[in-house]
């Protein structure tokens, strides 16, 4: 899944979230503190926001972070798996003396 899908899938839980609250875009962005145009990006999945701002959105909505994730796919396992482990680093434990 590329970035824009989920930040797609993300917009969209969020904007239908904000309407369940009642809340207009110019409310939201001001309480978390950024432009209501950059909201409006943000809903339509067009602007990738920073860590802080979400926290800040989640915030303000009473809402989990994990509530706005629904519906966005986990990553292919089978090729997880495959990268970690051929990528896998193999360091030789530390024992500590005492």
């Amino acid at each position: 899944m590329d970035d824009s899908r989920y930040l797609r899938a993300l917009g969209r839980n969020l904007q239908e979230a904000r309407l369940e609250r009642g809340l207009t875009q110019e409310c939201l962005a001001e309480l978390a503190g950024i432009h209501w145009k950059t909201l409006g990006n943000i809903e339509r999945g067009k602007y990738p926001f920073s860590v802080v701002t979400f926290i800040r959105i989640c915030q303000h909505m009473e809402i989990s972070a994990e509530q706005l994730f629904e519906g966005i796919p986990i990553p292919n396992a089978a090729r997880s798996k495959r990268i970690k482990k051929a990528l896998a680093r193999r360091r030789p434990v530390k024992r500590s003396d005492s």
